[in-house]
């Protein structure tokens, strides 16, 4: 019904504006993923997923129409999830829905999910968003549409974006000082707006949450600088009654420095956010009404990219808060959206699955004698949470490939702690695999290679591989004796 409202009035706008010259493109892609990961143990019994062999597949149109200022944007995955291979049982209460049922295989052969319908209408001064789409903001550590990065100049991030964040918003624009100058400051934009959470990392609509918020941003889009603050104010009812009331504050920024002598740029970017608020939905012993938020994250990358020959080189340092006492008043651990890919094995695979066998484990009544609340906040979606993590990186692109070579140094930034088993230890700090908790999650090194060709100007086409390895640290390994976790990916990409 809500994208029958919005193709309505989309055809009453383009008939207003029937006077423009009107355009309608239908671009799309496939990807095809077959990934292999080595097995290792998320607890203390030596509890293995099972799954170390699958492939997914995600076929994506992306219709436009545009009418002078005014834009129509559509987009559905036609198909999607995971077509053969492995399953994963393990945590699968805690997985949500639109990452598929962990337990089926074929059900990338059947999934539809009609994901954005959305009006742009953007005059030189003023300007409307309507209907659903993306939310995005910055590097993306609080909001990531989940649309693919252009394989661009600089160091090739490993890894796919998944999912993206939806949301039915109104949104008004406006540059307040574009009518009294024509100068930099014209540019200057100042948005404010509203939207209902359709499906992000905190709640799913279709699961029965329901999550709305209010969204303002002041911001400067320009080519040498550029960034803003962002703020967003968030109120939450999950399915289960819980409530959850935040508010995150973001500031980016951004500095693109030509080097001409050196036929070179300099790219300089950061985003920092804080958040506060409370919720019931976590109630340990000693808080029986809820806890207060309190997070913080931060990323910074410095790049530099060489016209000839092609080379991007780089690093990114992170932050990511953590909770060094779960049985108190205070939730502290802040996590970055799972759309922010830093390295492919630890956080993407490792501790994602890591933490879902603890919240297994945590809600199990027949364990701990009542179900915890909390359990739900526990996996990290493969997200990157209780972190200080060094992660430098080079691409080079000789012709039609892509080279990528990256590593990933990562700390707790407070010491790895597995609820049920510092419960098990009476409260001492233990990890999952019940050894005493430390901070230094391990080294990753991690690499790909890419081959681009074209098909007679149709479509134009992407093969490559991905791999990596972790070596695991004393957060995860008690001994260091476990050796590597080692994953590759085969990739093939089409786009039209």
């Amino acid at each position: 019904m809500r994208r029958a409202a919005l193709i309505v009035i989309a055809l009453l706008l383009l008939a207003a504006a029937a006077d423009a010259r009107v355009r309608w493109s239908t671009p799309g892609s496939y990807r095809l993923r077959v990934t292999g990961l080595t097995p290792f143990p998320l607890d203390a019994h030596q509890t293995e997923t099972g799954q170390h062999l699958l492939g997914e597949h995600r076929l994506r149109i992306q219709p436009t129409i545009e009418a002078g200022p005014l834009f129509v944007h559509l987009e559905i995955d036609v198909l999607t999830g995971q077509i053969f291979g492995d399953t994963n049982p393990i945590g699968a209460a805690f997985v949500e829905r639109r990452h598929g049922d962990p337990t089926v295989w074929y059900d990338g052969w059947t999934t539809v999910e009609p994901r954005q319908a959305w009006i742009d209408l953007q005059l030189p001064w003023f300007g409307v968003e309507f209907g659903q789409m993306g939310a995005d903001w910055g590097m993306g550590l609080l909001d990531d549409d989940g649309q693919d990065d252009p394989d661009d100049r600089w160091v090739q991030r490993l890894g796919d974006k998944r999912n993206g964040d939806l949301v039915d918003r109104v949104l008004l624009s406006v540059r307040p000082l574009r009518p009294f100058t024509h100068g930099a400051l014209g540019d200057a934009v100042l948005s404010l707006g509203g939207d209902h959470v359709w499906q992000d990392d905190l709640a799913s609509a279709l699961d029965g949450d329901t999550a709305w918020r209010i969204v303002g941003a002041l911001s400067w889009p320009g080519d040498a600088l550029s960034g803003g603050l962002y703020g967003v104010h968030r109120i939450q009812t999950d399915e289960d009654g819980d409530e959850t009331a935040r508010t995150a504050l973001d500031a980016h920024l951004r500095l693109n420095l030509p080097l001409f002598l050196i036929g070179a740029e300099v790219k300089v970017e950061g985003e920092i956010v804080g958040v506060l608020g409370e919720t019931d939905a976590v109630r340990p012993a000693t808080s029986p009404t809820g806890v207060d938020l309190l997070g913080l994250g931060w990323a910074l990358r410095a790049e530099m990219a060489w016209r000839c020959p092609q080379v991007a080189a780089g690093v990114e340092v992170g932050y990511a808060s953590g909770d060094a006492d779960p049985d108190d008043d205070e939730w502290r651990a802040f996590t970055f959206d799972p759309d922010f890919r830093v390295g492919l094995v630890l956080f993407p695979d490792v501790l994602r699955l890591v933490s879902l066998r603890s919240a297994e484990r945590a809600a199990d009544p027949n364990r701990v004698g009542i179900a915890p609340a909390g359990a739900d906040w526990l996996p990290t979606d493969g997200a990157v949470r209780n972190a200080i993590y060094l992660s430098p990186g080079v691409t080079w692109r000789p012709g039609a490939w892509t080279l990528t070579g990256m590593a990933v140094l990562a700390w707790g930034s407070e010491p790895f702690v597995d609820p049920f088993e510092t419960f098990e230890s009476g409260g001492q700090p233990r990890n999952h695999r019940g050894e005493p908790a430390a901070r230094f999650y391990g080294v990753e090194a991690a690499f790909g290679a890419g081959w681009r060709f074209s098909l007679a100007d149709i479509a134009t086409g992407e093969l490559g591989v991905q791999g990596g390895a972790l070596f695991p640290g004393a957060a995860l390994d008690e001994a260091l004796d476990d050796g590597p976790v080692a994953k590759a990916v085969g990739r093939i990409r089409l786009a039209w």
